[in-house]
């Protein structure tokens, strides 16, 4: 099996930094992890969504809510 990274542009919930994110889209239909940003390396909960070969939706917020 092939792994599909795709590149995802966020903004951080905690500082509004943009950010760049890899997707591992291979790694299941819907996936939930933490990844600190790279900016304020503050802890933001990333949540995908994996629609398609070419396609998923990418929603972050903070780890603390």
């Amino acid at each position: 099996s092939h792994h599909v990274t795709m590149e995802i542009s966020v903004e951080c919930p905690y500082c509004g930094e943009s950010l760049e994110l890899y997707v591992d889209v291979s790694g299941g239909s819907t996936q939930k992890y933490v990844e600190d940003c790279a900016v304020c390396c503050q802890p933001m909960e990333v949540l995908v969504e994996v629609e398609g070969e070419e396609e998923c939706s990418v929603s972050v917020r903070r780890f603390d809510d």
